[in-house]
């Protein structure tokens, strides 16, 4: 929205999730919804924001430049297995998920998270890192949907080189993902509006040859009509007991017959 008003000179402008309650950031794709990343915070902290920030990511992240197939990388890293305890591990990035493994080739590789609903963050806030880049992946959910917290977010140290590289793919891989299950997030505003007036086309249609048909008997009576009854007929059809009184004489429910 900034930059369709023409206030960001350049194409390098990236909005960053802040996601400071973890020391980490990242950058926010243009086709991401922001309500997702809204919902992945802690709405008791209140720490995480968003930020405008240059970045060599914004032609790359691109929707332009999507990957047509999801990018592979592999290599050592230190993997932060608990607070402050770091274990050298292959990293392979795979079928746009992550695999552990102690040696390179691969045979114990172990399963660690899918890019379907984890995302790359760098890491700027950590301590005793054995190696000068640190980045780390977070799930989409909240913390609070994890019985045990540590699942939520995995954390990673190498060199900067290699790091920025695992950075990078990382992110290719999730735009990927996005791309391939959030297709919908990739629709033109041409092809939205061709369906918004498509359904209203169709809702403007009108009944014109519809009737409400008369509503007719449920059954049909078949049985020959009787001719009226003079009045002197009917007297003398209540004299004679059609249509006499039922109760005893007396009571309270017989009726007087009527004298003529």
């Amino acid at each position: 929205m900034v930059s369709a008003r023409g206030e960001l000179a350049g194409r390098d402008w990236m909005l960053w999730e802040l996601a400071n309650e973890f020391g980490m950031e990242r950058p926010i794709r243009d086709y991401e919804r922001l309500s997702d990343v809204f919902a992945s915070w802690n709405k008791e902290s209140r720490v995480n924001a968003l930020m405008l920030k240059q970045t060599p990511l914004a032609i790359s992240l691109a929707k332009k430049y999507l990957p047509k197939t999801s990018p592979t990388f592999s290599g050592y890293v230190q993997w932060e297995v608990k607070k402050g305890k770091w274990q050298k591990r292959w990293l392979e990035l795979r079928e746009h998920s992550l695999f552990l493994c102690k040696k390179d080739n691969g045979k114990d590789a172990a399963f660690l998270c899918s890019l379907s609903n984890f995302d790359a963050y760098a890491v700027r806030r950590v301590t005793k890192a054995p190696k000068s880049f640190v980045f780390a992946v977070k799930s989409s959910d909240s913390i609070s949907m994890f019985e045990n917290p540590a699942d939520c977010v995995h954390v990673f140290c190498c060199d900067s080189d290699e790091g920025r590289d695992w950075f990078e793919k990382i992110l290719l891989a999730r735009s990927y993902v996005l791309y391939q299950e959030r297709n919908v997030l990739f629709r033109t505003q041409r092809a939205v509006g061709s369906v918004s007036s498509a359904g209203a086309a169709s809702a403007s249609v009108q009944r014109t040859n519809t009737r409400r048909a008369p509503q007719q008997p449920l059954i049909t009576d078949t049985s020959p009509s009787l001719p009226p009854l003079s009045f002197q007929q009917s007297s003398q059809a209540s004299r004679t007991g059609l249509g006499a009184n039922v109760f005893a004489e007396g009571s309270l429910l017989a009726r007087p017959m009527p004298q003529f």
